[in-house]
């Protein structure tokens, strides 16, 4: 199992088993194309390009439509797959800006006998969660492992209209978009396909809050989307670490939240490193691009790819 939630309504993985190796990373700010190669178990980027989208060109919201000028965001794409060095694009995959798109880890005390009852459950949730009426949403659940005898699901979801103005772009080039998900979901790929037996975070910064996926044996355990102002992020994740401190890491003190990856510049990587540690009263490691199995320049900006990465290697999973 993937364990990753698929907004895209054209994806269908039984007719297509294979995931494209070739990823689109959608940013406030910036684009992102990256086609990977994989060789004796470490990633490269066989192909790569990052464009700094023109300011007020992209306004990710919840919403909202995101794009302005359509025309114009076309053109970005096109660059950056010149930049890229990719002539022809065919199948890809793609991650939405996080304020774009919301997640979340929901549970229950029994899965309903009928499935039309559990589609209700999950309905409401969503609805009390994101605030918005299902129909206008597009949302897709993946079931996870049980915890504690409770079954669960890692759900996603985008307003139908901002994701069809993206799908629209797309179709318009030609490229076949089979698989859209959240960033933060393509960043926690990373943590995900490790599989190590302790907690792993994933922290991604952006100008109104973050986006936190706590990975617990190879799957997503715990998901907030934060939105506050910048001057009250670390105040909120400090908190956001107490709580899983004190109500949800692992009875086994050694398994609870060793490494972090932090979606930031290198200030901010250590110093999320830092409250992190002081929130679980232990020392945790940052991780960096090649801990998690990617060779890259050391100037490569992986904070713009890093979602692009993650999903990309789905093809080896």
């Amino acid at each position: 199992m993937q364990h990753l939630p698929f907004l895209s309504s054209a994806w269908n993985y039984l007719t297509s088993p294979i995931f494209p190796s070739t990823s689109l990373a959608i940013r406030d700010n910036y684009l992102a194309l990256i086609k990977l190669q994989y060789r004796r178990k470490v990633f490269e980027p066989r192909n790569l390009g990052v464009l700094k989208l023109p300011a007020g060109l992209l306004r990710a919201g919840f919403t909202e439509l995101n794009i302005a000028d359509v025309p114009s965001f076309k053109e970005q794409l096109k660059k950056t797959a010149k930049l890229a060095g990719i002539r022809d694009l065919k199948t890809l995959s793609v991650t939405l800006p996080n304020k774009s798109s919301r997640s979340m880890v929901v549970s229950f005390d029994a899965i309903p006998e009928k499935r039309s009852e559990l589609g209700q459950m999950i309905e409401w949730k969503v609805e009390r969660t994101f605030g918005q009426k299902f129909s206008d949403l597009r949302v897709n659940y993946t079931r996870l492992t049980d915890l504690d005898g409770k079954p669960q699901w890692v759900v996603s979801a985008a307003h139908e209209k901002v994701i069809e103005q993206f799908e629209t772009c797309f179709e318009e080039l030609g490229w076949e978009v089979g698989l859209i998900v959240p960033q933060h979901m393509g960043e926690a790929q990373w943590l995900i396909r490790s599989r190590v037996d302790e907690d792993q975070a994933v922290v991604s910064l952006n100008d109104t809050g973050f986006d936190t996926v706590i990975v617990r044996r190879g799957q997503p355990f715990l998901v907030r989307n934060v939105d506050c102002p910048v001057a009250e992020r670390e105040n909120e994740f400090f908190r956001l670490m107490v709580f899983y401190r004190d109500r949800l890491q692992p009875a086994d003190p050694q398994l609870a939240i060793n490494r972090v990856l932090t979606i930031g510049n290198a200030l901010e990587q250590r110093r999320y490193r830092e409250i992190l540690s002081s929130a679980l009263e232990k020392q945790v490691v940052s991780l960096a691009p090649k801990q998690l199995g990617l060779r890259i320049d050391p100037n490569a900006p992986f904070v713009n790819f890093a979602a692009a990465g993650g999903l990309a290697t789905m093809a080896w999973s």
